[in-house]
């Protein structure tokens, strides 16, 4: 196998907002749990090895949990705002910490596949201006992080060619 195929996975960080500030108590997973997260990559490993390509996993970018709350929870009163800061414990960082879940799980996953896994959350993290990497939503990569990412892609492609 001589050619890669870039993996780039979704953020686990996929609940029904609305569902959870109606019903803080409740129980409630992510659309997609850690146990199909990893089934569903470990599929699309197999799937791309399968079509004769090296498959290539990507890191979840970082998050800035504070910004993502104001975007999942535009729209909402006051009290739902409330009952899903209740169900986070009270902290918007139990936001970040899911999605850390996700993303640890993305690096024992290319360790036990024995695929690499470029990293674009160490230099988003060691970035002195990080925020300026997310756009308001405070998950999807600005320009900047666009930029970031692809030059970590290019680090690979050099290294392919090399």
């Amino acid at each position: 196998m001589d050619k890669t195929f870039i993996i780039q996975p979704e953020s686990g960080l996929q609940f029904d907002w609305k569902a959870i500030a109606a019903n803080p108590s409740g129980r409630h997973e992510s659309n997609i749990d850690l146990v199909a997260y990893k089934a569903l990559y470990i599929n699309k490993i197999a799937q791309t090895r399968a079509q004769g390509y090296e498959p290539v996993l990507v890191s979840l970018p970082i998050i800035d949990e504070n910004r993502y709350f104001a975007y999942i929870t535009r729209g909402m009163s006051m009290q739902e705002r409330k009952n899903l800061l209740y169900w986070l414990g009270g902290k918007t960082e139990r936001l970040r910490n899911i999605h850390a879940l996700y993303n640890l799980l993305l690096f024992r996953l290319a360790a036990q596949q024995c695929v690499h896994i470029i990293d674009i959350t160490s230099p988003m993290l060691a970035s002195q201006n990080y925020d300026e990497l997310l756009e308001s939503d405070g998950v999807t990569l600005s320009p900047a992080g666009e930029a970031l990412v692809g030059r970590e892609l290019m680090k690979v492609q050099a290294h392919e060619a090399a």
